[in-house]
């Protein structure tokens, strides 16, 4: 991890920041070195001079916008820092404040007294005095050179004078010959007389001697474009500082005028160089004052914006360290503080790089070495974790398989610990017991067990104690859920390493179905040899009465009422052992059933459609789904089974006013059919419904007790199951599930 804290993309932004920063600071300087510049050349340039200093202020204008831009664009993301509460934001702060205290506390009076110097001194070099003293030095001076220029035009005249009277010029005469005299030059205090004749030719010249020669074509030219009688002020030659005053003198011929013939002398007097010097210095100074007079406000605004910009660059200068000595410091805590956040979150690649040699360094190379440490630690404790893995793994397998064994086992597994709490139960103990693992795990088991179940416990605890046997086994009959049911249980008490009882398991087989296939057999068997044995003497016996009816006719009135009566019951209960002998055979020989797809819905309509019109007092109601999928079974045996359980029924309601209601249902999940004859009888006994399908058992007078017995023989016979429940609020519900 890099401690700088900065992404690429801020990179370039404070890159482009830089680089502005620095143009923006070139400019200031240059424009600053061009606009002194042009305050100097103003007298020479003053309308293009001006144009440009106005143009340099508005850049300044336009700089210093750039940099406060710059400065609140810090201290408005100092803001933002603070308000979004970021690692730092607070030493950050107190930096860049201790910065700009630091550096407004001597650069604010530093700025008042620069700027209240400079406007001052403008005032002063601007006021009223001094432009009404260069005034009058511009007058003088030009009150100066006023006389000059008279005193050299009365000279000129009076040269004129002489020159008329004492040359004789006749008439197409030229005076081209004439020469001057010097001793008239010094007398009139000329320094220069040049004469040009009529070709515009210089025919002669006359000036005081170590003179520079002046450009006289310069002269005449400048003369030309004035009046006769003028002067003009001249310098010697271009980029000369003597200066003199020049006039000229025309002579013109005495004949008719012709155009390019008139000849001129030009007359020079030169002026004094330090008194032209002296002119020329106020003459320019005055028109700079003039220039800087109307220039008085921008002077004053370009020095307040100079000023103002060299405070906020200070000012920017010291945000800038503050930011810089803040990143310094916060950066690394704040790479620190992430580290840590992800070494909390297990994040042990975390490495931080830090050239730095100060304190800081030193916490960063101490918290590499820690997160070092940390990781080879966690790599040990990962090896050791896989090693717990690999072996909790086989444990888990084996605990897994055993959960297996124990689901797949068909008899019921429950165990306790040594305090009484359940640990274990599997499917056929919920089966069993209908009760679920998950809700009884934990719990005492007496929180589950009734008054009776716990007479039970309560026999092998003291059987225990008796004969101090880990292994019990016993034989029981108990009632679940309204239904009874015969368990073998077989209970172990369970030890560990050190002998000591950690709790006990029991085993349950439910021995109900088994011990009911046995009675069934042997009760079959019995039918079987009953029927054998009793059939074969009962016709006889029937014969031989009704013979001896036949017979004895005569006594069968009168007095022979006892032996009529006696006759007549041996054949009456001939014939009900007869019924008995082929209900024992019926069920002895009960024909193996022959499956084939069958309409159930179809069979109980047809049964029930047998009992509606004979029993007025009994409601028979069919309640059957839109769509029931064809079954394998034997149709007559299902027939039979039918009438059975209606007949059964029937009898449990009698003569009074009842129902009887039959519900078929479909289990596509479980693939069950399930079929419900349930009435509103008397309703039988739990110790009845033990043994209500058992051969033989009936609970009515003249029942042969082969009814159900038959029911569970047919259901059996189909793979299936019959049981028996009370009904809400009365009678009893006989249920077939049958494989579907």
């Amino acid at each position: 991890m890099n401690t700088d804290g900065i992404t690429p993309a801020q990179k370039k932004r404070r890159y482009r920041e830089r680089i502005l920063v620095v143009l923006a600071l070139i400019l200031i300087v240059s424009f600053g070195l061009v606009e002194g510049w042009f305050f100097q050349l103003q007298s020479d340039l003053p309308l293009t001079g001006n144009i440009l200093l106005f143009a340099f202020i508005n850049i300044n204008v336009i700089l210093l916008l750039i940099l406060a831009y710059l400065v609140l664009r810090n201290i408005v993301k100092l803001v933002f820092e603070r308000k979004r509460n970021i690692l730092g934001h607070q030493l950050r702060t107190r930096l860049v404040i201790a910065s700009i205290g630091l550096t407004l506390i001597p650069t604010i009076p530093l700025f008042w007294l620069a700027t209240q110097l400079i406007f001052s001194s403008l005032d002063h070099w601007l006021s009223q005095q001094v432009g009404q003293s260069l005034e009058e030095s511009v007058s003088f001076a030009k009150d100066y050179l006023k006389q000059a220029e008279d005193s050299l035009a009365e000279d000129k005249l009076q040269l004129q004078t002489e020159l008329v009277e004492s040359w004789a010029i006749g008439k197409g005469a030229s005076i081209e010959r004439h020469h001057l005299p010097p001793a008239l030059l010094s007398r009139l205090h000329f320094h220069g007389c040049y004469y040009f004749n009529g070709a515009g030719e210089l025919a002669w010249e006359v000036q005081k001697p170590g003179m520079p020669t002046p450009d006289v074509f310069m002269f005449r030219s400048i003369l030309a474009r004035e009046p006769e009688n003028s002067v003009k002020p001249v310098a010697l030659y271009s980029g000369s500082k003597q200066e003199g005053l020049i006039t000229r003198i025309v002579f013109r011929s005495q004949d008719e005028p012709v155009a390019g013939i008139d000849e001129e002398l030009v007359v020079l007097r030169l002026l004094p160089t330090q008194i032209t010097e002296r002119l020329q210095a106020i003459t320019t100074g005055y028109e700079d004052y003039l220039q800087l007079k109307l220039l008085h406000s921008p002077l004053k605004r370009s020095h307040f914006i100079t000023f103002s910009i060299v405070t906020l660059l200070t000012i920017f200068a010291a945000i800038w360290f503050g930011f810089f000595m803040a990143k310094s410091l916060t950066v690394p805590i704040r790479d620190l503080v992430s580290a840590t956040q992800k070494v909390a979150e297990g994040d042990l690649d975390v490495y931080l790089q830090s050239d730095r040699r100060d304190e800081l360094g030193m916490l960063i190379t101490s918290f590499n070495r820690m997160v070092r440490d940390l990781r080879e630690s966690r790599e040990q404790l990962a090896g050791a974790y896989l090693a717990l893995q690999q072996s909790h793994g086989e444990l888990e397998d084996r605990r897994r398989y055993m959960e297996i064994v124990l689901k797949n086992v068909g008899a019921g597994v429950v165990s306790v610990d040594a305090k009484g709490r359940i640990m274990t139960m599997n499917k056929s103990a919920e089966a069993t017991f209908g009760l679920e693992a998950e809700q009884v795990r934990g719990s005492h088991y007496s929180e589950f067990l009734g008054p009776d179940h716990m007479e039970i416990v309560q026999s092998f605890l003291d059987m225990h104690r008796q004969s101090r046997q880990l292994h019990l086994e016993q034989k029981v009959q108990v009632i679940v859920g309204n239904r009874p049911i015969i368990l073998l249980i077989k209970a172990s008490v369970l030890k560990d390493d050190r002998d000591e009882r950690i709790g006990v398991v029991a085993v349950f087989d439910d021995l109900t179905e088994l011990e009911k296939a046995q009675r069934m057999a042997a009760w079959r068997e019995v039918a079987r040899r009953i029927a054998h044995e009793i059939k074969n003497p009962l016709t006889p016996i029937q014969l031989s009465a009704q013979r001896l009816r036949r017979k004895h006719a005569e006594l069968l009135e009168g007095d022979g009422s006892v032996f009529d009566e006696c006759t007549r019951t041996i054949i009456q209960q001939v014939e009900h052992m007869k019924h008995l002998v082929n209900e024992f055979s019926k069920f002895a020989r009960l024909p193996r059933a022959q499956l084939v797809p069958s309409d159930l819905c179809a069979i109980v309509e047809e049964s029930l459609a047998l009992y509606r019109h004979n029993y007025h007092n009994i409601s028979f109601l069919l309640e059957k789904p839109d769509r029931m999928p064809p079954l394998r079974l034997d149709p007559d045996q299902m027939h039979q089974v039918m009438i059975n359980l209606l007949e059964n029924a029937i009898h449990a309601l009698g003569d009074a006013f009842g129902q009887i209601t039959v519900r078929l249902s479909h289990d596509p999940v479980l693939k069950i059919a399930r079929l419900e004859c349930a009435d509103t009888g008397h309703g039988i006994s739990a110790e009845d419904k033990l043994r209500i399908f058992e051969p033989y058992y009936s609970t009515k007078l003249k029942g042969t007790g082969l009814g159900l017995a038959i029911v569970a023989g047919i259901v059996a016979d189909h793979n299936g199951f019959v049981r028996v429940r009370d009904n809400d609020p009365r009678g009893t519900v006989i249920t077939v599930e049958l494989p579907g």
